[in-house]
């Protein structure tokens, strides 16, 4: 019997998962893959490429006798970025104090924002048309060049200037500009405005529309698409508020479905980055470390994009409703595109959407 009892002891033994004794320390070392990306949103191999671009950036003077190291800078600020938590949580979590936490992240963001035209710039014309033939495939709308849209991060009420941003929700926000293509990268990003700007006035503002206006950058025949917010123009064009055809309700539904990809990229950005969600509280920082912060998530966001990580985006919601605005003009121009489009592709847009 005793050694029934030791065989069968044995054969338990032999069943029982090897513990593995790993440095806490020393994030890369602690974690399986999965909590890895769980807890900082990207994978190994992902860290140790953002840690050698960003390493030259992080370097400071310090009297401290053991300064932290750009891992634990790094580690610190995907954390705080990937749950929005308070960073004395942030800072439990991984054995510094909160003004350490604090200079983890305003030590990383600004090294982010360094190479942010690494990771968001407008496409070449080889990829603009793989971009219209990517759209075109997926929903039917012919030579798009990126849809656009305004998002709102939540912030705390500002010392100076407070009622400027004040939204039309009510509560304070940075509005942010972003075009993104058919892969749900952002292709160019304006974070700067406070959140009682309009969408139209940021779009009329920004670099990639005086750009475009002076030939600055080179551009392929097409449009993008904006709700309407914006105004209609020949290289922007917005939905029919009052379609009558089944043409007029062809376009809409193709232009509805096309458009609905930036909502998706601001779903799967602010769902791998709480921070930049209104679950994750108001950010309680200045505007402008807020805009930085902004940033370097949208430049987070297109690195996972190009690394191929992927995120569930089935049953993400629209970030906001179309709504018209008294302030928002119209070209002619604008129009003649827009009625060329429903006249001209209406068999192309009805192939797709039906």
């Amino acid at each position: 019997m005793a050694s029934l009892f030791v065989l069968l002891e044995l054969e338990i033994g032999s069943l029982r998962r090897q513990r593995i004794f790993r440095d806490r320390l020393n994030p890369l070392d602690a974690y399986t893959d999965v909590e890895f990306i769980s807890r900082y949103r990207i994978r190994r191999e992902m860290f140790l490429e953002l840690h050698d671009k960003i390493e030259a950036f992080m370097s400071r003077s310090t009297s401290r006798s053991h300064s932290l190291s750009v891992t634990t800078q790094l580690t610190v600020t995907l954390r705080f970025l990937a749950t929005g938590s308070f960073q004395t949580v942030v800072a439990s979590a991984h054995g510094i104090s909160q003004p350490s936490v604090s200079n983890c992240v305003r030590g990383v963001t600004d090294g982010l924002c360094s190479i942010a035209k690494d990771y968001i710039q407008f496409p070449t014309a080889a990829r603009q048309m793989s971009m219209q033939h990517g759209f075109m495939e997926k929903f039917g709308f012919p030579k798009v060049l990126g849809c656009i849209d305004g998002t709102h991060i939540p912030i705390v009420a500002p010392s100076t200037n407070e009622a400027i941003y004040v939204n039309r929700k009510s509560f304070h926000s940075i509005n942010v500009q972003a075009i993104c293509d058919d892969i749900f990268k952002f292709i160019d990003v304006v974070v700067k405005w406070p959140g009682s700007t309009h969408d139209a006035f940021i779009w009329r503002q920004s670099g990639i529309n005086l750009k475009i206006a002076s030939k600055e950058i080179p551009i392929l025949d097409g449009w993008f698409l904006g709700d309407s917010g914006y105004p209609l123009r020949p290289n922007l064009m917005t939905p029919l508020l009052s379609p009558v055809t089944p043409r007029d309700r062809r376009y809409n539904r193709a232009f509805l479905k096309t458009r609905k990809t930036i909502e998706c990229t601001f779903g799967i950005w602010k769902s791998r980055w709480r921070s930049m969600d209104k679950t994750g509280g108001s950010l309680c920082y200045s505007p402008e470390r807020v805009c930085k912060l902004i940033l370097s998530s949208m430049i987070l966001h297109n690195f996972c994009v190009v690394c191929d990580l992927q995120i569930d985006i089935e049953n993400l919601e629209s970030d906001m409703p179309y709504t018209e605005t008294d302030d928002t003009e119209h070209s002619d121009n604008g129009i003649l595109v827009l009625e060329n489009i429903t006249i001209n592709y209406s068999h192309d847009i009805g192939s797709l959407i039906n």
